[in-house]
């Protein structure tokens, strides 16, 4: 277990200092210099009903200011880009949380502090990042866990923050470090999450990104976006895009895709996911990445 301190536990995810009431074992740990955290995770009591929020969904609440989101495992309240409260249902444990927390709860806080959360893996690949994106069961997980074994380090496996410096380059911020993979990948029949041993630190600009559609391509088909395509295929990627638009982030969003598009090369990958094709995928992506 990582160790505590009298303030909590301390970790470093998207390039922030994150303290919580309680340990979090798939972040990096980082020790308790002293210096302010960026965001605090705490338990706390969080009502039913936010006072004039937008219903995204019958799950989801948005305000100028909060975000709540309410499931069977509790209720999460993120506030201002810092805070984030945590109302467990009775008999819930800390294990069945998590899985919120470092999905849609995480993504909402990056839509509070301007950044840009994608539905995306990525990697190391030489000084700079390249991403992998796609809805959940297409194989970004399993493209994550194949370039870290031949030695590039992993930024993200779901979530990807992305970050527009003041040169105007989109940076990658280092997520959270772990790959969860399904049935045979993960060597089961279940999902289970493995600990990113070449996890990247710093926050390096996106050289390209990938957007990956299961349509059956045999062999892999890789073909370059151009134009309105490439902010397309960022916009789609946008983890949680209804959230951001609740939030009034829908102007911003658009904004920052335009900027990824105009400094990273775009991707279209057509494959199937018929059996081998996760190896063949691999293989047609390092050797695309090497051209």
């Amino acid at each position: 277990m990582t160790p505590g301190t009298n303030n909590g536990f301390v970790y470093a995810v998207f390039g922030l200092r994150l303290r919580s009431a309680f340990p979090l074992p798939e972040l990096r740990s980082i020790a308790d210099d002293g210096a302010p955290h960026d965001v605090t995770l705490e338990w706390g009591r969080v009502t039913a009903r936010l006072e004039g929020a937008v219903d995204v969904d019958s799950a989801v609440q948005v305000t100028a200011r909060d975000f709540h989101l309410a499931v069977p495992a509790g209720r999460f309240l993120v506030s201002d880009g810092r805070s984030i409260l945590v109302d467990a249902r009775p008999g819930t444990s800390e294990a069945e949380l998590r899985p919120y927390l470092l999905g849609t709860v995480m993504s909402a806080l990056c839509h509070q502090r301007g950044l840009l959360p994608l539905h995306a893996a990525a990697v190391l690949f030489g000084e700079s990042a390249v991403a992998f994106a796609g809805p959940s069961g297409v194989g970004k997980s399993t493209l994550a866990a194949w370039f870290q074994d031949l030695g590039h380090a992993v930024l993200a496996d779901d979530l990807l923050a992305l970050e527009i410096d003041p040169e105007g380059i989109p940076r990658a911020l280092p997520g959270v470090p772990r790959i969860r993979l399904w049935g045979e990948a993960a060597g089961g029949g279940g999902k289970i999450s493995l600990p990113i041993s070449t996890a990247a630190t710093g926050a390096p600009a996106i050289r390209r990104l990938y957007r990956l559609r299961a349509e059956g391509g045999d062999p892999p088909s890789i073909c370059r976006s151009r134009g309105p395509e490439r902010v397309s295929a960022i916009l789609d990627g946008v983890y949680r895009w209804p959230i951001a638009v609740a939030m009034g982030r829908g102007p911003a969003c658009f904004a920052q895709g335009l900027a990824v598009a105009s400094r990273c090369e775009v991707f279209e990958v057509s494959f199937t996911h018929a059996a081998g094709s996760p190896e063949t995928l691999a293989l047609a992506l390092e050797t695309h990445l090497v051209c």
